[in-house]
């Protein structure tokens, strides 16, 4: 019997590892032979909790939503993320100007795991660049192919699934035990 087991990388797709420790940790588990998929900014940055969705997450009915106040949260589980997004929206909104809410990073990871059939992904060589003046600690994947590799996951090889995009997704909540179930729209 084979056992296939999935790493996802989390945090170093599309952006600066800016600790040289941290970079070569991340080259560490990139060149780990086991299966790797990593979901990059720019993917998780058209993943957006926008005001309709951020509204459905804190009401358990389906009731469509148009008003310029966000519904009251139906449980405690539903005001603590609420508050969270709240948060986000504000730090995203004011340093990078995302006028439509925040993205969801942490919660694609999951989504990946639970659901790996809402992503587009292509295999390929991906690493950290260790020495670069200007880019050091970013994450380099090789589109072009421009390195040999074999089939392996290890250093050797295309070691890593990229999410080339995501499906629009949509939160279910009609119960808090479902709250985090990703529906395809």
């Amino acid at each position: 019997m084979t056992v296939e087991y999935t790493t996802v990388v989390k945090g170093i797709g599309g952006m600066c590892v800016t600790d040289c420790v941290l970079a070569h940790a991340a080259q560490v588990v990139l060149d780990a032979p086991v299966k790797k998929t990593m979901i990059p900014l720019n993917v998780t940055h058209t993943a957006i909790v926008n005001k309709y969705i951020h509204a459905r997450l804190l009401t358990s009915s389906n009731a469509q939503w148009d008003g310029p106040v966000l519904p009251q949260a139906s449980s405690k589980l539903r005001y603590a993320l609420s508050t969270m997004i709240t948060f986000f929206a504000d730090a995203y909104k004011s340093t990078f100007g995302f006028e439509d809410g925040p993205p969801l990073h942490d919660a694609l990871t999951i989504a990946y795991v639970s659901q790996p059939n809402l992503f587009v992904c292509e295999r390929y060589r991906v690493d950290v660049e260790l020495a670069g003046k200007y880019s050091s600690g970013e994450t380099v994947v090789d589109v072009w192919h421009y390195r040999s590799c074999d089939d392996t996951w290890g250093p050797l090889g295309k070691n890593c699934l990229v999410a080339k995009s995501v499906n629009v997704i949509i939160i279910s909540a009609s119960s808090d035990r479902q709250l985090l179930t990703f529906v395809l729209r």
